[in-house]
């Protein structure tokens, strides 16, 4: 199945969701945002020779489309959602589109001002960091689905089926769990990447191995039962050292950080086991 799609915003999801869809098939037709230079490119991005995409500055162009994919900001998606329950109740469309939004943290609640007049939503948010300046393989990306009617859920399906994603339904609030679980993996890795960084100076490319074997571990494993340091062997001489370390070299959010995460360590694994 290949949808006629519009895509609302011009930012990161839009951009790397969109050319997934364009390189599976489907039909961008229409890209809505506040910036025109912003929306033009991305509008030229997911064009193809037989079928090109268009951008527009009223989001009634873009209701006459199958699915219309809300790649915007948490805290525009209500408002965007209030206009285009407006824009599709005032028009006089046999088939109604289906709306969608990507978020990870925001409730499919935020588009009732569409399910209050009939109009079916969903949300799919992909579950990964996505940036304009690196490719990623979409297949590779999981995707979370939410709605509550059966076409809905079909059409969903069939999109993740159609980028070759894995893929799994839940509600709202697992969905902010999952979201959270994402940040922890991701964000809170990388930033303690980067006080390893800081740490190491201009050695710090040295890491890279010890922190990619530790990231595959933790996928074939859970990461309790790889964990390993003096935290878990009960080293409090090397911990110390390394705390004094820190402390005289002025590193104060890094021995706050060492304090907390080397006392939980030993708990958390007990209770894994």
């Amino acid at each position: 199945m290949k949808l006629k799609i519009s895509i609302i915003g011009a930012g990161n999801m839009a951009f790397r969701l969109g050319i997934a869809l364009r390189d599976a098939g489907h039909n961008i037709t229409k890209v809505w945002c506040r910036r025109r230079d912003a929306g033009e490119k991305l509008a030229t991005i997911l064009s193809t020779d037989d079928k090109p995409a268009t951008y527009t500055d009223n989001l009634s162009d873009t209701i006459e489309s199958e699915l219309i994919i809300l790649a915007i900001s948490d805290n525009a998606i209500n408002n965007v959602a209030s206009i285009l329950a407006q824009e599709i109740g005032h028009s006089s469309l046999k088939n109604t589109p289906v709306v969608i939004h990507t978020s990870g943290a925001t409730e499919m609640d935020a588009l009732s001002p569409l399910t209050s007049i009939g109009i079916p939503c969903g949300v799919i948010w992909p579950m990964m960091t996505l940036s304009k300046n690196k490719n990623i393989n979409f297949g590779e990306v999981p995707l979370i689905i939410e709605c509550h009617d059966t076409k809905t859920r079909e059409m969903l399906e069939q999109l993740a089926l159609s980028l070759k994603c894995e893929y799994f339904q839940c509600d709202s609030a697992k969905r902010l769990q999952m979201h959270c679980a994402a940040v922890f993996a991701s964000n809170f890795t990388n930033y303690a990447l980067s006080l390893a960084y800081e740490l190491a100076g201009d050695k710090a490319p040295y890491l890279i191995p010890t922190a990619i074997e530790a990231v595959r571990k933790c996928c074939m494993i859970h990461p309790d039962q790889v964990q390993t340091g003096p935290a878990l062997r009960g080293d409090n001489a090397t911990i110390d050292k390394h705390l004094s370390m820190l402390h005289e070299l002025g590193l104060s959010e890094h021995e706050e950080i060492y304090k907390i995460i080397t006392k939980n360590i030993p708990g958390r694994v007990k209770k894994r086991k």
